[in-house]
């Protein structure tokens, strides 16, 4: 199964270099491409042996026949009406073709933000029992708070070396919670090449109150309407242990409402973790969409998605945008 992921992401990523390279060089033609047009040479005009006078000897004939015909004022309606009809497409299209992104990913997040306004839930259950609640809202269209809980439950991590950790942050029935925010850096309406967002979080637990830190730098690339492809470098902090990953996940819509999702953690130790997942979400009406995954990851949660457990489980997610 490892060498399945390694092998399904590296080729999605040779595919997205492909593809990012050809549209560079079809840019850089187009930019760079001078249209030469012949201008005859003709006598100047003398404008000032133009004699100019009023339609009719009437200075306000033409502004009569705009108030008396109607046919001229719906045409100026129209204009004013539709204005900023391009950038109004831009947009739907804009947020049509990332609707599914905005509901986020399973084990590795992405850079995007829904709109100003905004409430997003998350709810996950998987086959071992572990569950977590996720609450997002987003004040502006860069910055959205996140607050979220859990619990894990049956977790049998592949390293012994984290059995410390274990008993602090993902023992049966201890319950943990956190706080945080994701902050948009850069993003493509803004002329940008991807999307780049620092998301950060405080956490703890309620049976010895022991707290973390965990802090992501996100990056998501689209190379077409079809592929989405993102890289997030991660450090977790705690006193009992710290360390950092590297998430790497890719979107590939399969039609307007069906979405693939590869995904895959490594932590960065001597004896690095390997987890990954494999979601399939569909959106069954505008704001809803379920994700059911397969993952050996200690928990969807921040805190287990850099752990690797012995064990794949089957999970359940529902989403909701309000």
């Amino acid at each position: 199964m490892r060498l399945f992921f390694f092998i399904f992401v590296f080729s999605q990523l040779l595919n997205s270099l492909n593809v990012f390279a050809e549209k560079v060089k079809k840019d850089l033609r187009e930019f760079n491409t001078i249209k030469w047009e012949r201008v005859q040479q003709k006598n100047s005009n003398n404008l000032k042996k133009i004699i100019w006078k009023s339609y009719k000897n009437d200075e306000s004939y033409f502004q009569n026949e705009i108030d008396i015909r109607p046919e001229i004022n719906k045409l100026n309606d129209y204009r004013n009406k539709n204005k900023n009809k391009d950038t109004d497409i831009y947009q739907l299209t804009h947020n049509k073709i990332n609707r599914l992104l905005d509901y986020g990913g399973i084990t590795v997040s992405n850079a995007l933000i829904p709109q100003a306004g905004t409430s997003q839930i998350n709810l996950d259950y998987d086959s071992k029992g572990n569950l977590f609640g996720f609450y997002g809202y987003s004040f502006s269209d860069l910055f959205q708070l996140e607050l979220s809980t859990g619990s894990f439950n049956d977790v049998n991590l592949v390293d012994n070396k984290y059995s410390s950790f274990q008993r602090a942050y993902l023992s049966k029935n201890n319950l943990n919670y956190k706080i945080g925010g994701k902050l948009l850096i850069t993003n493509p309406k803004n002329n940008d090449l991807f999307w780049m967002a620092i998301r950060t979080s405080l956490g703890s637990n309620d049976q010895i109150n022991q707290g973390y830190l965990i802090t992501e730098l996100i990056n998501t690339f689209r190379f077409n309407n079809k592929f989405v492809f993102n890289l997030s470098p991660k450090y977790f902090y705690s006193e009992t242990k710290s360390f950092g990953g590297v998430g790497v996940s890719s979107y590939i819509n399969l039609l307007d409402n069906l979405q693939l999702i590869p995904e895959m953690n490594i932590s960065l130790n001597s004896d690095s973790d390997f987890a990954s997942s494999l979601g399939l979400r569909y959106s069954f009406q505008p704001g809803k969409s379920i994700d059911l995954y397969y993952s050996n990851s200690a928990g969807v949660q921040d805190i287990g998605q850099l752990l690797e457990d012995k064990k794949y489980r089957f999970g359940i997610r529902l989403n909701f945008l309000y």
